[in-house]
């Protein structure tokens, strides 16, 4: 269990998750393997670079593994806490249902389902009956076995096939990304708490290539370049909307106000809770 900053998350195994939040919490995040959510009380939104997304009590939505996606989680407008469900189902267990009960799966890819980053599920009785036997484990903190957690993987992941089909072109897709576009991926992106070999996977490259490709691109470091960008958006919403720096610190990704001021200082001379304009005039 980890406990901080009034989020509760139960962990499983790197495998199953629950997670309670008493009030907003602001979370981001990649994706990194396939992901089956439910909602079991509360509200979430779901940013990604092109749409938001709203879920409520109730929902589930299955979310494709590679993505970059904001969180907010949040209590429903009557006040019940988010608690939230999630299942990771990773590539080497999704390699071995194949392997073991022979799964073909069809190369008609179905365009909805192959550009989304989240596919909504209909509510069934299949998929809730699975999402309530396991909230009870972690009610009772009684984790399932490996073999019963093995058990309901199996099951979500064959309730998955049933309710739609066309996922299986997208579960059993084990190919490696291919490279994207470095500094598009990096501008709509340099906020994230990443590392710079995480940053470097989800472009779709070794750490040596990154780092190489980066450099050619904007002839810096990736770690200067991102702290950079972050300070200058820092500044241009303090400058121009009127932000204070305890508001802007974490928007642009710091992880705490003492280590943006510092940096904040050096990159311009003043310290951030003074305008660009009082700065000049001293």
């Amino acid at each position: 269990m980890d406990t901080k900053s009034g989020i509760v998350v139960y962990d499983y195994m790197d495998t199953f998750y629950c997670c309670m939040v008493e009030k907003d919490r602001w979370c981001e995040e990649m994706v990194t393997e396939h992901m089956l959510v439910y909602l079991c009380s509360g509200e979430l939104e779901l940013i990604t670079p092109e749409k938001q997304y709203h879920f409520k009590k109730g929902d589930a939505f299955f979310i494709k593994r590679n993505h970059l996606v904001h969180k907010i989680k949040q209590p429903s407008e009557n006040g019940e806490p988010f608690k939230g469900l999630f299942l990771q189902l990773k590539m080497p267990f999704l390699k071995k249902i194949v392997s073991e009960y022979q799964i073909t799966v069809s190369l008609k890819n179905n365009p909805a389902i192959r550009d989304a980053t989240y596919v909504m599920l209909e509510k069934h009785p299949f998929l809730k009956g699975l999402f309530y036997s396991l909230e009870q484990y972690f009610d009772a903190h009684q984790y399932p076995s490996k073999e019963l957690m093995e058990a309901k993987l199996k099951e979500a992941v064959f309730i998955l096939l049933q309710l739609k089909p066309d996922l299986g072109a997208v579960l059993f897709n084990f190919a490696e990304p291919w490279k994207i576009d470095l500094g598009d991926f990096m501008n709509k992106s340099y906020k994230c708490d990443l590392s710079v070999e995480e940053f470097a996977h989800y472009t779709g490259r070794s750490l040596s290539s990154f780092k190489k490709d980066f450099s050619l691109l904007f002839n810096t470091t990736p770690s200067r370049w991102i702290v950079k960008k972050r300070l200058e958006e820092a500044k241009c919403l303090m400058d121009k909307h009127g932000e204070k720096p305890a508001d802007v610190y974490l928007k642009v990704g710091f992880k705490n106000l003492s280590h943006f001021s510092t940096a904040f200082k050096k990159e311009f001379g003043f310290p951030p809770s003074m305008t660009a304009t009082a700065a000049n005039a001293i």
